[in-house]
């Protein structure tokens, strides 16, 4: 079960993939759009190669201290998905849109600061905790700090969502912060709480879907637009 759970993982990301290299396309070269999509897009080919690993792993039934090097790459995961987000922040900002805080923002800031810090105090269950390797126990005890952030500024582009009123780019930002909060959340429950279950395995098999539909759904903005420009021109060239 947990192999065909990882290879589900892998499948995630390889559908997301292709999307975030096409939205990066739509962007000017060097523009904060085109680095957003271009990490994200590293993001996403880091978790393949992450969950492929956790695969091969399982089939060889490798040992812990083996199996624990995967934290190289899912701190290099989240660090190219946290400079995304905040480059696609730095995109809206430059639109003319920065996120304006309201007050129930500190309650979901108190929220993400419950969800996390338990999980660096209770350190000592998460899976690689016992490998013989000291880097790859401290790479792991950052992983609910390292989670965080991008969970914050995914904080940030929710309340623009919500600026916008609604629109495929709103739906787009509200799977991604879904994204982000469902990581956190389980990591909190199987971490902080100790709850196992199939459950709780599915939700986070569920968990890169949802980033595969806020890239789905990002492009389809971008289709949309294109569809737009189509009519337009076909308009302004139709026979008086």
């Amino acid at each position: 079960m947990y192999l065909w759970q990882e290879i589900l993982k892998v499948a995630a990301y390889a559908v997301a993939l292709p999307y975030c290299w096409r939205i990066r396309g739509d962007s000017a070269p060097h523009s904060p759009m085109w680095r957003a999509w271009t990490l994200m897009g590293l993001s996403a080919l880091l978790s393949m190669v992450r969950h492929s690993y956790e695969a091969v792993a399982e089939l060889g039934n490798w040992e812990l201290t083996t199996r624990s090097w995967r934290q190289v790459v899912i701190v290099a995961s989240l660090l190219a998905l946290t400079g995304g987000l905040l480059e696609l922040g730095r995109a809206f900002r430059d639109a003319g849109m920065a996120p304006r805080w309201r007050r129930v923002d500190w309650v979901w800031l108190l929220l993400i600061a419950c969800l996390a810090v338990p999980v660096v105090i209770h350190r000592e269950r998460m899976g690689d905790s016992a490998s013989g390797i000291a880097a790859m126990r401290y790479l792991q005890s950052l992983s609910s700090v390292l989670l965080a952030v991008p969970v914050i500024v995914a904080l940030g582009l929710h309340r623009i969502s919500r600026s916008m009123a609604g629109g495929r780019w709103a739906v787009a930002l509200r799977w991604m912060v879904a994204f982000l909060l469902v990581r956190l959340g389980n990591l909190y429950l199987g971490t902080a709480l100790a709850i196992t279950g199939d459950w709780m395995q599915w939700s986070n098999v569920a968990a890169p879907w949802l980033f595969t539909m806020a890239a789905m759904e990002r492009w389809s903005v971008t289709r949309a637009a294109v569809r737009m420009r189509q009519q337009i021109f076909l308009g302004a060239n139709k026979p008086a």
